[in-house]
């Protein structure tokens, strides 16, 4: 084995233009992520094209090697580590290489990161809209890979609602251009073959895929099959999107892009129980905001300091508050509409508190909070520090309040803090546990209480994830949640695509029932 590796680090350094590391250090460098686990890669390989890509490709393939694409390694569930060649495009596949105001879109390498598109496209009046709290390091191709969404995803939808085309490397290594109009697909014989299977596997089980449908408005757990054939179409772009690099590394997108805002209005809405939160939340909605925010009040603790403007909004007493925010054509009709909100909410009697946001200052003052809060509990270094198995579930708004009331009853079953907070006006609450991970007390616990979590989000036909992804972290579980027809559909899908098993492994496509704690990284 060794003998095989020190022959593919010569054939890497021999062949490709990027950079190749296999020293102890780069691959150390390169074992973790923002997430809980370490795996030790092989290699580490900087490509400087998509000719570089296919190289790494087509060798791993020729040795049984497995290939992991990385971007910025924002993600939490383990997607961006693997015993095998990792790809970091973030080096050199960096660029923004065409803005279109012809037909309204973005072309960008897949290592660029997501806040430089749009500070390109903001000048120009135009917005990437997909806007998750990591958009300061986070890559195209990472969003591609985990169907991201965002704070504004009640508006703009999530990531597969705006690519354009992607441009894909298999797992042969094979390049091809994906449309979401199959006739306009590029495809090498070869890669027509896989797909042309891949939509006859779709056609073959449309009855169990529409019978299985996700009952929530947003997901990012297995592939989208549910949404890849319609009509005798069939849009690969929506099966690679949240696919987690398991069946295609994306390379280079062609994303659309919407117009600037012209006017956003917002403001906090307080409540005391998280009964009260959930219950407003369908009120809010009828509405229309573009964003609805739910922070409580031990997520904004972590906040106290940041800035004089958001403490003033903080420093109150409640046990949750919404954000939320409008956006429109003129000043007085969104205004309009926040003050309806308000009387609805205290017509309902639930509305402990209210406070508009009167200037951009202060708006954006409470964003940065959700941001550096949120980065902060991703980085915590105290003994009790956050392990995320449970922070991405989502559930039909019907849902929310059963699903916040059981989170508080497990979570307190098992002594775990947390706290609550997300996108929840798509019944997406993320929840943040923070355990002794090091400690087999703390495993046991949040072991517990995870198992009983995904129980009750399958109970309540959610989701385990809406925007992260599955990872380590939940492909254990996607058979239990999706079922063994569609777990099943899953698996020819992948066998087609990557036959050899040697993109992304144990993503999506994992062992079933196992335990999901394991490859700890410990501080």
């Amino acid at each position: 084995m060794y003998s095989t590796f020190a022959t593919v680090e010569k054939e890497l350094l021999n062949t490709i233009e990027g950079d190749v590391w296999f020293d102890v250090a780069k691959r150390t460098e390169y074992s973790t992520a923002t997430c809980m686990y370490k795996v030790m890669p092989i290699g580490v390989v900087a490509p400087k094209g998509i000719e570089d890509v296919q190289r790494v490709v087509r060798l791993c393939a020729d040795n049984d090697i497995a290939v992991i694409a990385r971007g910025g390694a924002s993600g939490l569930v383990g997607q961006a580590v693997g015993f095998g060649i990792i790809l970091d495009f973030t080096k050199h596949m960096n660029h923004v290489l065409k803005i279109s105001e012809e037909t309204s879109s973005v072309t960008v390498e897949a290592g660029c990161i997501l806040n430089d598109v749009e500070n390109l496209l903001r000048p120009k009046g135009k917005t990437y809209p997909i806007d998750p709290q990591s958009a300061k390091i986070c890559t195209i191709g990472g969003t591609i890979a985990t169907n991201a969404a965002g704070s504004h995803g009640l508006r703009y939808g999530s990531t597969k609602n705006h690519i354009k085309n992607l441009t894909v490397v298999l797992s042969n290594g094979d390049a091809a251009v994906l449309n979401p109009n199959e006739r306009e697909n590029r495809l090498t014989p070869e890669a027509q073959s896989r797909f042309l299977s891949a939509k006859d596997i779709l056609a073959r089980n449309h009855d169990i895929i529409k019978n299985h449908a996700p009952a929530v408005e947003k997901y990012s757990s297995g592939y989208n099959v549910f949404e890849s054939l319609h009509d005798d179409n069939f849009d690969a772009t929506r099966l690679i999107c949240g696919s987690e690099g398991t069946l295609a590394i994306v390379t280079e997108a062609t994303m659309n892009v919407c117009p600037v805002p012209k006017v956003i209005a917002a403001a906090v809405a307080y409540f005391n129980s998280y009964n009260d939160t959930a219950e407003a939340i369908p009120i809010v909605r009828n509405f229309s905001p573009a964003a609805i925010e739910l922070l409580d009040k031990s997520y904004t603790d972590v906040g106290v300091g940041l800035s004089v403007t958001s403490d003033r909004f903080i420093g109150r007493d409640f046990q949750t508050m919404l954000l939320i925010e409008f956006e429109g054509e003129d000043d007085d009709s969104i205004r309009q509409q926040l003050r309806q909100v308000r009387d609805a909410l205290k017509h309902a009697g639930i509305l402990f508190g209210w406070a508009h946001l009167a200037s951009a200052l202060e708006r954006e003052s409470i964003w940065q909070l959700r941001e550096t809060v949120s980065d902060k509990l991703n980085h915590l270094p105290s003994q009790q520090r956050k392990v995320s198995t449970i922070e991405d579930g989502a559930v039909p708004l019907r849902n929310l309040p059963a699903y916040i009331k059981g989170l508080n009853t497990i979570l307190a079953k098992y002594s775990i803090p947390f706290t609550l907070y997300g996108h929840a006006g798509m019944g997406h609450i993320h929840c943040t546990t923070l355990v002794e991970i090091e400690t087999q007390f703390g495993k046991d616990r949040i072991e517990g209480a995870t198992l009983e979590v995904f129980d009750l989000i399958m109970k309540l036909d959610g989701t385990l994830s809406a925007e992260h992804g599955d990872g380590f972290v939940r492909t254990p579980f996607l058979e239990r949640a999706f079922g063994r027809e569609v777990y099943g559909i899953f698996k020819e899908i992948k066998q087609t695509l990557d036959p050899q098993n040697i993109l992304n492994p144990q993503k999506i496509i994992g062992t079933q029932d196992r335990l999901f704690l394991h490859d700890i990284k410990y501080i």
